[in-house]
């Protein structure tokens, strides 16, 4: 929607508007809400006599945790909410007379000539959704490259060691962030000190297993699962524990795919759905359907198939991923919760309070009542957390079992704080030149996706374009490459594109501020001292903005004043360090060394008490 634009005529000449800003903060709220409600209210449609829920299953679970991710994933759903209340707002304002779509914004162009319509509105141009053949096509083809490519993979794979029995941890991890040449748990991106801990205990006994492609999602193409395993990592690839007589059920849901996507369009309940606030969304939510059906469900049950075939080889005491939430990770939770195997589950980032990922509903929690093989949401029977923070957000908002968090701290903060409490004047001075400040220019760190930030980074760079005395360093996102923000780099002399690999600590440690959209960097700075600019609100760091202990700017007009307010307002600055520090040890975001240690402890404690809850 960033970009979707339209010529409107109110009767004095026409005019070219973004849709972007006809959608407030207020309304982007209610529009992810409404997006939540209207995938949750999914599971309950009937579907040839059943509800979704109990309509499609594998081996007695339901597939429906893993429709619910497909279209929270795409949000496409979220994108109609939000046009049509952008649409809406702008008619209400505007009271145009005629109006057309400039460009091909697929959602607009089907939901602007029915705007248009209702309210009388000349409409000009192209309209409808369009082209659902030709994409449908597309999506099949996808879907047999990749059922082919997983045959193919098992034939490129190395061969596993045999298991002997001694595996006590397996730890289910992407191999895509594992450091090259790293041959220790410590390898691990995300939950390296965690695993590490582990090895110290019980030393060979954890066992990694890899799933997913190498390649970052980025970067990553089908084909490249078709590339002969070059050991990138200590993770036993587990296309080699899952041979291709392990696949037969989830090739059985691939050969059903375009029934069950016949199943999903021919229910009068989900047709119905597709009306939303008065609009017909059907074109758009029929290939959203075709999407689940055809990609996400033969996927899913493809990680089923692999995870149940990986337990069954290593047949560990307890199995452990950080990744729980996510499709990979429920394909684990459920196929470790049908063979009795206790499981861990731990945070390895913020969780979003709009993430719906963990947010479930209370009939979600439990078995189903018509299906009794059907257990409930494939949760961990441990859930490891940061802080009282996510604690409390799983607790009231994902329905988790108090008795199954357990709150650890965060390892990978150990680690900046640890890191940033050991750098010399030097350290900091080099990362100050290499971030282009020098000794006369205060350094504004900026961390965010470029896909979450596009949208306000040009009015980001003009206003540190009017600061001569500011250097505004941009840390390129893991998942992408510096060359994304060179359109704004270029041409200014105080800002500076940095790599992903350029050091947080000694940056943070240098920077009088942080500006980030929807980074948890924001946090780590907090904890460190240092304050923070949230731009692009409302995003998933607005309830900290609202506490008072970081900054906010919901409009780009309130960027620039908001930016210099908390470089240069010393009183300002005094009123969010104190908000800070009254704050984070109420939530228990802190850091004291022992997260890694902690988290091992509880991970161990699974060994002697099972899969009890």
């Amino acid at each position: 929607m960033t970009d979707d634009v339209l010529m409107v005529d109110s009767g004095t000449g026409a005019r070219r508007v973004r849709l972007r800003d006809y959608l407030n903060g207020a309304a982007e709220e209610q529009a992810i809400a409404a997006e939540h409600t209207w995938i949750k209210r999914l599971r309950q449609l009937d579907v040839d006599g059943q509800p979704l829920r109990r309509r499609f299953t594998l081996r007695g679970d339901s597939l429906w945790w893993f429709a619910e991710l497909y279209l929270h994933k795409h949000q496409v759903v979220l994108g109609l909410f939000r046009t049509i209340a952008a649409l809406d707002h702008l008619i209400a304002r505007e009271r145009p007379v005629e109006m057309r779509v400039e460009g091909r914004h697929r959602l607009l162009r089907g939901l602007a000539p029915q705007a248009a319509r209702v309210h009388g509105i000349r409409y000009r141009g192209a309209g409808g959704f369009g082209g659902s053949r030709m994409r449908l096509m597309r999506m099949d083809l996808r879907a047999r490259g990749l059922t082919l490519a997983a045959k193919a993979s098992r034939a490129r794979t190395r061969h596993a060691p045999t298991p002997d029995g001694s595996t006590r941890i397996a730890a289910f991890v992407h191999r895509a962030f594992w450091q090259a040449g790293v041959s220790k748990g410590s390898g691990e991106s995300y939950i390296g000190p965690v695993l590490e801990a582990l090895e110290t205990r019980l030393g060979d006994a954890v066992t990694y297993v890899g799933v997913g492609p190498a390649a970052n999602f980025r970067a990553r193409r089908w084909w490249h699962v078709l590339r002969p395993d070059r050991g990138r990592s200590a993770a036993i690839p587990i296309e080699s524990l899952a041979p291709i007589a392990t696949l037969h059920d989830s090739l059985r849901v691939w050969g059903d795919r375009h029934a069950m996507r016949r199943a999903l369009w021919n229910s009068i309940d989900v047709r119905q759905h597709a009306a939303i606030g008065g609009y017909d969304c059907w074109p758009a939510i029929r290939e959203e359907l075709a999407g689940i059906a055809l990609l996400q469900w033969p996927w899913s049950a493809r990680a089923m198939d692999e995870a149940g075939a990986a337990l069954d080889a290593l047949r560990p005491a307890v199995a452990l991923t950080y990744a729980e939430a996510g499709g990979w990770g429920r394909a684990l939770m459920l196929e470790a919760r049908r063979r009795g195997i206790p499981t861990a589950g731990l945070q390895h980032g913020f969780i979003y309070h709009s993430w719906l990922n963990y947010l479930h509903e209370p009939d979600e929690m439990r078995p189903d009542p018509g299906n009794p093989a059907d257990a409930g949401f494939p949760r961990p029977v441990k859930t490891l957390v940061f802080d009282d923070y996510a604690r409390t957000h799983l607790e009231q908002h994902g329905r988790f079992p108090a008795a199954s968090l357990i709150v650890t701290g965060s390892p990978r903060l150990d680690v900046l704080v640890r890191a940033a409490a050991a750098l010399s004047p030097q350290e900091i001075a080099a990362a100050l030149d290499a971030a282009g400040a020098g000794r006369s220019r205060a350094l504004v760190l900026f961390v965010a996706k470029y896909r979450q930030a596009r949208h306000v980074l040009a009015a980001l760079a003009d206003a540190v374009a009017g600061m001569p005395d500011v250097q505004l360093a941009v840390k390129t996102h893991p998942a992408e490459t510096p060359d994304a923000y060179s359109p704004v780099a270029e041409g200014r002399t105080n800002i500076r594109v940095l790599p992903a690999t350029a050091p947080l600590a000694a940056l943070l440690r240098a920077s009088q501020a942080i500006v980030t959209v929807n980074s948890t960097v924001a946090l780590d700075a907090a904890v460190l001292g240092v304050p923070a600019l949230v731009i692009g609100l409302p995003n998933n760091l607005s309830p900290f903005v609202e506490a008072g202990i970081m900054a906010g700017a919901a409009t780009v007009a309130e960027i620039a004043p908001a930016l210099r307010r908390i470089l240069y307002d010393q009183g300002f600055r005094l009123q969010m360090e104190r908000a800070r520090s009254e704050y984070l040890p109420r939530v228990g975001i802190a850091s004291d060394g022992r997260a890694a240690a902690r988290s091992a402890d509880a991970v161990l404690a699974l060994i002697s008490h099972g899969s009890q809850p």
